[in-house]
């Protein structure tokens, strides 16, 4: 998880680097390195969990689409508390803090792309902090989820969905 926890430091310096009047570069690299910070916090934890063979990790970290773990994130999103307060997906408990890092990684993938190829959309440094903070609730988030069987269920979800049924 260091290189993720540098990627969220890293957002920080970005959106710190100049405090009065930071440039779009740095407003920008800041957002979309928090983005980045809480990919690969889930996609370390998800290696870690599901590879056995430490060798083999980075190759299976590579498989990991963004496309594919927004629509798992979205799925968390949606999910709305049943009579007794829980949320279920696929008849499993989900916890609310798999569901606000869930909400977390949508928002930062959309600020993201708004701050990679929208040009012409001026960032805030309001903006970027907001985004900056969202990947580190996310972070901490994890911290108490991390433990969670639902937790184990998120990550391999954000990796298998992804694969064709056969």
């Amino acid at each position: 998880m260091a290189f993720a926890e540098d990627l969220l430091k890293q957002a920080f310096l970005l959106l710190n680097k100049e405090p009065k009047t930071p440039t779009q570069a740095s407003l920008r690299r800041s957002v979309s390195t928090a983005y980045y910070a809480l990919f690969h916090l889930l996609v370390h934890e998800a290696t870690i969990r599901l590879v056995a063979i430490e060798a083999l990790r980075p190759r299976v970290a590579r498989s990991f689409d963004h496309n594919v773990m927004k629509k798992v994130c979205q799925d968390n999103v949606r999910l709305v508390p049943n009579i007794v307060g829980e949320l279920i997906l696929d008849g499993q408990a989900i916890s609310a803090g798999i569901q606000n890092i869930a909400t977390e990684f949508v928002a930062l993938l959309q600020a993201r792309h708004q701050a990679d190829y929208d040009t012409a959309t001026i960032i805030t440094q309001a903006q970027a902090q907001t985004d900056v903070t969202r990947a580190e609730i996310a972070f901490l988030e994890w911290e108490a989820v991390h433990s969670d069987q639902a937790a184990d269920a998120f990550l391999t979800e954000l990796l298998c969905r992804g694969v064709p049924k056969r």
